[in-house]
């Protein structure tokens, strides 16, 4: 049986976007994203998301609030697993 992770669709998506490792999906609704927990991406995913967070909002232009935000509730999926 496989578990999953329930993510948000807008970081992983920029992640994807970008070419870097990126889970692959098994399931999707309008605003998530469910991976396998055991994927082999997963540890480039959690650093990206871990590197967007260290910066947040006042790192980046105020038009990455969303991405930062996305990314830090990726990073909340992912630690509570």
């Amino acid at each position: 049986m496989v578990n999953l992770i329930k993510i948000p669709k807008r970081f992983f998506d920029d992640h994807c976007d970008r070419d870097l490792d990126t889970p692959i999906v098994i399931k999707q609704t309008a605003r998530h994203y469910w991976i396998d927990k055991n994927d082999l991406a997963i540890g480039e995913l959690k650093s990206d998301a871990e590197y967007y967070v260290s910066i947040g909002a006042g790192g980046f232009d105020k038009c990455f609030s969303g991405l930062v935000h996305s990314a830090s509730a990726t990073l909340r999926s992912l630690q509570s697993q």
